[in-house]
């Protein structure tokens, strides 16, 4: 076995953990939350589908960056919730039902938005772009919906079982994780290298920022809620990134590189973001009680 299948081998492993302790500690009604709060799932549609897409084409028209970055920026912002973000969100005090229901709802819309706004831009830009549902379906399967089940499944069961076990397995899968992703960073460092010092590194800095504030505001009153989109627009699927990259643009050698490069760097920028969150749910908590008192 090569490095590089191992280190896919883990990767995959990793993340469908990640996503099954998070369903073995969630139920129906989280899934469905969204549902039963339209006006917010509304709010996050716009925010990860509209506006953050619109941004990101409006930096990659008017600004002069390589066409790698250009493309590595779209299609982010049009790709869904990353696996592992839900329990990051969790412990900065993030809504889980929100956190749940948005995994799964921006991971179904995007079996239908991801080929709509690849048709849009096939019409108004000079690339030939596209994809078919299927592959999206496939690609959202498994690696959200089909973990995410294996883990309710087992909370169903065993619910005693399944709050023991999704700390611990998310204990390890993040491991593994760290493991896994660790040869494909070093084989990207060079390239990597090539997008620093061009402004590239300020501009995905900028468009973090710029969607970690659109998803607070969008989030509406509820702390909670405005944890989860913020994070959730400013962070998304980079393996949905890179399957639309390798379909569309598989002769540019950069947009993967810029891929995992605007993810570094927003994993740093979303940390004072974290920081305060857990901070003001500290506050919360200690004024609650002080109140209760």
């Amino acid at each position: 076995m090569t490095i590089a299948t191992l280190s896919s081998l883990l990767l995959r492993t990793s993340l469908f953990a990640l996503v099954a302790s998070l369903g073995m500690a969630s139920s129906w009604r989280d899934v469905v939350w969204l549902l039963r709060s339209p006006a917010l799932l509304v709010r996050a549609i716009v925010s990860m589908q509209v506006l953050t897409p619109l941004l990101a084409l409006a930096m990659c028209v008017t600004l002069p960056l390589h066409p790698g970055v250009k493309v590595a920026l779209v299609l982010l912002s049009l790709s869904p919730v990353p696996p592992a973000l839900p329990g990051k969100e969790l412990k900065v005090g993030g809504n889980r039902p929100f956190a749940v229901s948005l995994l799964v709802a921006s991971a179904l819309l995007s079996i239908i938005v991801i080929p709509a706004s690849l048709r849009v831009l096939n019409d108004v830009t000079t690339y030939t772009l596209g994809i078919e549902p299927l592959a999206v379906a496939r690609l959202v399967a498994d690696s959200i919906l089909i973990p995410l089940a294996a883990g309710m499944i087992i909370g169903a069961i065993n619910l005693e079982l399944g709050l023991r076990a999704s700390p611990i397995v998310a204990k390890v899968a993040t491991g593994l994780l760290i493991l896994g992703i660790l040869p494909p960073l070093l084989v990207a460092l060079p390239a990597i290298g090539m997008l620093l010092g061009d402004g590239t590194l300020v501009v995905c800095a900028s468009l973090c920022v710029a969607a970690l504030l659109i998803g607070h505001v969008m989030g509406g009153p509820e702390r909670g809620d405005r944890t989860v989109l913020a994070l959730s627009t400013a962070m998304r699927h980079p393996a949905m990134a890179i399957a639309l990259a390798k379909a569309n643009f598989g002769d540019e050698p950069l947009v993967i590189p810029a891929i995992v490069l605007y993810l570094l760097v927003a994993v740093a920028v979303r940390m004072p973001y974290m920081k305060l969150s857990v901070r003001r749910q500290a506050e919360w908590v200690a004024g609650g009680r002080m109140h209760h008192r």
